[in-house]
């Protein structure tokens, strides 16, 4: 079935982002590099020195994006978003113990029986061997795999036992192609993880797809208020490649059914160490389906371990006249400079539309 995707308010968006962080230069002296103690601890520790050591030997080079994409989300497991109380005949109970389960947890398994929507849940705790007994769940909080025990409640409205749980197992929204890489077809986008909107947590993803989509639509940043760009895409339609993968540094999967000519030439990707502030372009879509580069300029630069690496800012006229700036739908735009691709757009800050963060390329290619 065709349905039609429209997103003026973007699940995959910016954040606000505060305006007076602090960022260091990144600088590695020779006498840094031959240190004994640090080539010791860097052979312990693999750091992201490491990692980037890695890039440079592969020599990966990459299809730069700047395309809009809409993409749909499953969970893997479901996504606790809110608790409450359930209205039995004695009044409002709880079915857990304090703390046994939280907004932000990841729900896996009943009775180990794997849980991916609300109605698998359902189904479990109204089945005959279950009724009116405990509940062994499998949850994982901040990393951390827990196992409780849920009591199930009948629910005087709908005669059915219910846990009281609110749930999020999937996701949809528009974001922007970062990159697509020649040798394995491996994208990746956003620049930023999906996160619930209600609680911040990240998405556990399970799997995902991936469609074209056409910006229909601006609404410009101002000060106090981010834009967004309004997209358009067909869920069901033609996808043109699959998601398997969510972290800190934007979403991942394959690209299976798109020509990888119409984005142009390969380039070559930028390791942090040759980052300098100064001008850029961002290459990004702010009308219909074909990007164009703008030019920005890179205000600051920090260490490749940091959350976020770059402070950007906007000068082109005819971008700022479109869209005031950075706006929400931009996350992922590729970031250009010296004919190398060296980062993503990732959030703007509120209080400028002209100005955001910005994540190395790296960060993303080792995630």
């Amino acid at each position: 079935m065709l349905a039609v995707v429209f997103f003026s308010m973007l699940v995959f968006c910016f954040g606000a982002c505060p305006t007076h962080l602090a960022f260091a230069e990144s600088s590695h002296s020779a006498a840094e590099s031959v240190n004994p103690l640090k080539s010791l601890i860097n052979w312990l520790f693999p750091s992201s020195e490491t990692k980037s050591e890695s890039i440079e030997q592969t020599q990966t080079k990459v299809y730069v994006g700047g395309i809009p994409l809409g993409f749909t989300l499953d969970c893997d497991g479901v996504l606790v978003v809110a608790t409450s109380d359930v209205l039995t005949s004695l009044g409002q109970e709880s079915t857990f113990s304090t703390n046994s389960i939280m907004p932000g947890d990841v729900l896996y398994s009943l009775n180990n029986i794997m849980v991916n929507s609300a109605q698998t849940i359902e189904e479990i705790v109204n089945s005959k061997e279950n009724i009116n007994k405990p509940i062994k769940a499998s949850i994982k909080r901040k990393g951390m795999d827990h196992t409780i025990l849920l009591y199930p409640k009948l629910d005087i409205s709908t005669n059915k036992y219910k846990l009281g749980l609110f749930i999020r197992d999937n996701a949809a929204g528009v974001g922007t192609l970062t990159f697509v890489r020649a040798d394995n077809n491996r994208f990746g986008a956003l620049g930023h993880p999906v996160c619930d909107i209600d609680t911040g947590a990240i998405l556990p993803i399970k799997q995902g797809e991936v469609y074209l989509c056409d910006i229909v639509g601006v609404n410009k940043g101002e000060r106090g208020t981010p834009g967004e760009l309004k997209g358009l895409f067909l869920h069901g339609g033609a996808e043109i490649g699959k998601l398997d993968n969510n972290t800190c540094f934007g979403v991942f999967g394959y690209i299976n059914n798109l020509n990888l000519t119409r984005l142009g030439d390969t380039l070559p990707i930028g390791r942090a160490s040759e980052i300098k502030t100064g001008r850029a372009q961002i290459r990004c879509t702010v009308d219909g389906t074909k990007p164009k580069d703008y030019e920005i300029e890179i205000v600051k630069k920090s260490r490749l371990t940091d959350k976020n690496n770059m402070v950007i800012r906007v000068v082109d006229k005819e971008l700022i006249a479109k869209t005031g700036g950075i706006v929400q739908g931009m996350s992922g735009s590729p970031i250009i400079q010296n004919g190398k691709l060296i980062g993503a757009v990732t959030h703007v800050f509120v209080s400028d539309p002209t100005k955001g963060f910005g994540t190395f390329i790296e960060n993303m290619i080792n995630s």
